[in-house]
């Protein structure tokens, strides 16, 4: 009895793989069932949210800065032009100082717009991954429906 057992169990595992290619056995090992829960759904659109929620705070930075930098503009302007009138005049060391602190006020705007920029450049980064995320929690929503449609039929009741 033994040995008809085992002559069967040879047939069956050579007609098996006589048959079917190795890389078609092999697929069929490797098939795994993921279904997208609504647990899935919810983590993919909090990351979204997070995402967006960090490109509006970076811009807001950015917006503040900007204003900041239109008014120091301003001021390095004015503070500029006063200088020019006074040197034109005559050259002190009161005269020099009011001069580098318009210099100052420069380098101050030149490094306020720098920081807006990257902000700016850094929301435009986290905005792309925003929009990434948010696709791919559109997808897993369609995906959950799909897999669980009696949740569907819940939700619009």
């Amino acid at each position: 009895m033994f040995n008809r057992f085992i002559l069967f169990w040879i047939c069956v595992v050579t007609s098996v793989t006589a048959f079917c290619p190795p890389h078609a056995t092999g697929r069929l090992r490797s098939i795994s069932l993921h279904l997208v829960t609504e647990s899935d759904v919810v983590a993919l659109v909090e990351k979204a949210e997070d995402l967006w929620g960090k490109v509006e705070k970076l811009r807001n930075k950015a917006n503040e800065l900007s204003i900041e930098a239109e008014s120091l503009g301003q001021e390095a302007e004015d503070s500029a032009a006063d200088v020019l009138d006074l040197l034109k005049e005559s050259i002190s060391e009161e005269k020099l100082e009011e001069a580098n602190k318009a210099q100052n006020s420069c380098i101050d705007l030149a490094s306020l717009l720098e920081k807006a920029k990257k902000s700016t450049e850094e929301a435009d980064q986290i905005e792309v991954l925003a929009e990434e995320a948010l696709a791919a929690s559109e997808s897993a929503l369609e995906q959950h429906l799909i897999d669980f449609p009696e949740d569907d039929e819940i939700d619009t009741m």
